[in-house]
């Protein structure tokens, strides 16, 4: 089963792909979306624009049976998937 992990600082999230509904940007910030109505939204003014775009195009074309890790504190690689 592949998982999705939402690091931000000392906090982490940990679900299954299969929950995540989507990824959106936000003005200031990235919301991610699952089942049963739970949302995560990160929120960072100074989060530039091309690391929303890094999260949100990583969580679309999410490939099966792999691991989606977003370190959104990170801006330089703010989503990364490994097999």
């Amino acid at each position: 089963m592949a998982e999705i992990i939402i690091k931000v600082g000392k906090n982490t999230v940990t679900t299954s792909s299969e929950d995540l509904v989507e990824v959106n940007e936000t003005p200031d910030g990235v919301a991610f979306n699952l089942k049963g109505g739970l949302s995560v939204l990160f929120t960072n003014p100074y989060m530039p624009a091309s690391a929303k775009q890094i999260v949100k195009n990583t969580a679309d074309k999410m490939g099966g049976g792999k691991r989606l890790i977003f370190e959104l504190d990170n801006s330089k690689t703010p989503a990364r998937v490994e097999s």
